[in-house]
């Protein structure tokens, strides 16, 4: 997986860290864990890439905007 990075990529390191990848060499990554903050981390410190979820369709919301009772 470490191979198949690409810059832009948003990653987890193996740390619980999340990270957006803005270089790559051979064996490191840079990456951005927080605007203008970037590290260099070992490619084997990348977890796995996070991929974007797709937010649920507004329209499939049927709960009509009333407050449920279930506990």
């Amino acid at each position: 997986m470490q191979s198949t990075l690409e810059v832009g990529d948003e990653v987890l390191l193996t740390s619980g860290v999340f990270a957006t990848v803005r270089g790559l060499d051979d064996d490191v990554a840079h990456v951005e864990i927080a605007d203008g903050v970037t590290i260099k981390v070992a490619r084997g410190a990348v977890g796995q890439v996070v991929r974007a979820e797709v937010a649920p369709d507004d329209a499939a919301d049927t709960d009509n905007g009333e407050i449920s009772e279930e506990n």
